[in-house]
């Protein structure tokens, strides 16, 4: 483990986390306890591919601004399958850049230019994939 800027120990997402699709924007982050979040790429992709993980969906295109208009639509499928699953209702936040975020509480979605970040952060699988850092790369 590293220790990051502000001396909290912790770590920063893995190369095998960042070929996976986390880190990358856009993605959904779940809060799922105090302080421990759930990172959903989002990929939006002609075709299949292997290695990815998270929410693949059939585009012919790759950019974040032609397939915007999807992305609420997406993360709100998401939600609903999430929360059905688990019999539960999901704090959960589109994540677009730095300083763009839709978040999904209480029967709204508001926009906010604050990201969540730090804490621990895990994939789909449950497995710890940062701790104390950014969710995203630069």
């Amino acid at each position: 483990m590293s220790t990051t800027k502000n001396n909290d120990i912790g770590f920063s997402l893995s190369s095998e986390s960042i070929a996976e699709g986390h880190g990358k924007f856009p993605y959904i982050i779940v809060r799922m306890h105090y302080a421990i979040y759930m990172q959903m790429p989002i990929h939006f992709i002609p075709k299949k591919m292997e290695g990815l993980r998270g929410i693949m969906v059939n585009s012919q295109f790759e950019d974040q601004a032609t397939n915007f208009p999807y992305l609420l639509d997406i993360a709100s499928e998401y939600k609903q399958s999430l929360d059905a699953k688990n019999n539960r209702n999901h704090r959960l936040c589109v994540v677009l850049s730095p300083d763009q975020a839709y978040y999904y509480e209480e029967n709204e979605i508001r926009f906010s230019p604050s990201i969540p970040s730090g804490g621990t952060l895990v994939n789909g699988r449950q497995e710890i994939i940062a701790m104390g850092n950014s969710h995203f790369i630069s």
